[in-house]
């Protein structure tokens, strides 16, 4: 079965009305993908911070403020997620996977090995929470004259900024404790 073009454009611009609030299914799919990429980032931040947190203390000691603001990342990043699952539409994906978050990591104590294994992981983090603030970005757009859901968007928004600039912060600060 082919759909022509305006018959596709009018399901894709169907109305959803879900807990009183019109929504168009574009918004809805923009917010379900935000939180996929919120779940994903979420584990990101916190497989890197296992890793920071494995590191040992000989020659040098860890950084406590890098580990502090992968803390501050996941915990807004967290706050996020159950932010956009309050919203007043269906978020859930069907297909949403569960599984438990054990970075995999081999067994020795090499520092410098476990430091670019949680680079990597606020790496990743770091772009998806990129991405997901230009989904809620164009969720904002589309929201048009709502302004209460307008309102819990610009909310979430700022909870992704402030995790994004706390995965920045704790990439760029040192390593170890240089005195």
């Amino acid at each position: 079965m082919s759909l022509t073009g305006s018959s596709y454009l009018h399901r894709l611009n169907r109305i959803h009305y879900l807990g009183g609030e019109k929504m168009s299914s574009s918004s809805v799919a923009h917010v379900r993908v935000a939180l996929a990429y919120t779940v994903q980032a979420i584990k990101y931040t916190e497989s890197a911070l296992i890793f920071f947190q494995e590191l040992n203390s000989f020659p040098l000691q860890p950084n406590p403020i890098k580990q502090l603001f992968y803390q501050d990342a996941f915990d807004n990043l967290t706050e996020a997620y159950l932010s956009i699952k309050a919203l007043p539409f269906d978020t859930h994906f069907s297909i949403d996977p569960v599984f438990l978050n054990i970075p995999v990591a081999p067994e020795g104590q090499d520092n410098q090995l476990l430091i670019t294994l949680s680079d990597n992981r606020i790496s990743l983090a770091y772009n998806k929470t990129s991405d997901t603030i230009n989904y809620i970005e164009q969720t904002i757009l589309l929201s048009g004259d709502n302004d209460s859901l307008c309102g819990q968007l610009v909310f979430i928004k700022l909870q992704l900024e402030a995790a994004r600039d706390g995965l920045l912060a704790g990439l760029n600060s040192p390593d170890y404790i240089v005195n």
